[in-house]
């Protein structure tokens, strides 16, 4: 099924980036901490199957209107649907969509947990206004919370190879699941093939802040000791005394 849209590149509310654009509604690998499935949940005026994607249909058609229309910026591709998940193997879209951002000034932010990504490595290559990022949740696949999404695995070998193309990566930590998310060994695993991390915590599924609180301190302290890129999201700064807190990007 598919819809319409009167904009693709909106403002964002991701403190990182400028715009989004999502080019699918809904998300086939129906993860259950997913922010968007539990947020859209509660503000769709009637119910729907997150599972049930709807393409975006005009989606090229948007980008190629928006890009003119705005001041260029960074976009996040997508924040609210992977773009790479199953239905992309059929429809192309993002790759198409990707034809028109790349040819443009704005500097595009691909975040999946797809290796179906690396299918357009070919045309990421021959640019420079991109970086590719993938969702690492842990150093084991945890199908109880990502149960119809390509395992971490899979993930951080689509990585290394981005890396090994001289395509920018990043890899962005969040959410941080207690007892299952373990930052340090994640980043201690993969910096060699990561240009920058992002750390976010766990959203709308009832973690309560003292574990951040307690846990932030000296993987902060590892951070900076080891010169590793980071961006910490707001979320996480709060739970730290206002002597601790570090910049958002470090």
């Amino acid at each position: 099924m598919a819809i319409r849209r009167k904009t693709l590149i909106r403002r964002s509310g991701v403190e990182w980036t400028d715009y989004n654009a999502n080019i699918y509604h809904g998300c086939a690998h129906n993860c259950k901490y997913c922010y968007a499935r539990l947020m859209t949940k509660r503000f769709e005026p009637e119910p729907f199957d997150w599972r049930d994607v709807k393409t975006v249909e005009n989606a090229v058609e948007l980008a190629r209107r928006d890009i003119r229309a705005l001041r260029p910026g960074r976009i996040m591709f997508c924040s609210m649907t992977d773009p790479y998940q199953p239905i992309e193997a059929e429809t192309r879209l993002a790759r198409k969509v990707l034809e028109v951002l790349l040819d443009s000034p704005f500097h595009v932010l691909i975040l999946t947990k797809s290796p179906l990504v690396t299918r357009d490595y070919d045309l990421i290559h021959d640019y420079r206004n991109v970086e590719i990022g993938f969702t690492i949740t842990s150093l084991d696949d945890i199908p109880f919370w990502e149960p119809y999404a390509p395992g971490n695995m899979k993930r951080i070998g689509a990585l290394r190879k981005a890396h090994s193309m001289g395509i920018e990566t990043f890899v962005s930590i969040e959410p941080w699941i207690p007892e299952i998310t373990h930052p340090q060994s994640i980043i201690e695993k993969l910096k060699d093939s990561v240009d920058s991390f992002i750390i976010g915590s766990m959203q709308y599924c009832d973690v309560p802040g003292s574990f951040y609180v307690r846990s932030l301190p000296a993987l902060i302290s590892w951070l900076k000791e080891n010169k590793i890129d980071y961006y910490l999201k707001k979320e996480l700064r709060s739970c730290l005394p206002p002597e601790e807190k570090p910049m958002a990007k470090n």
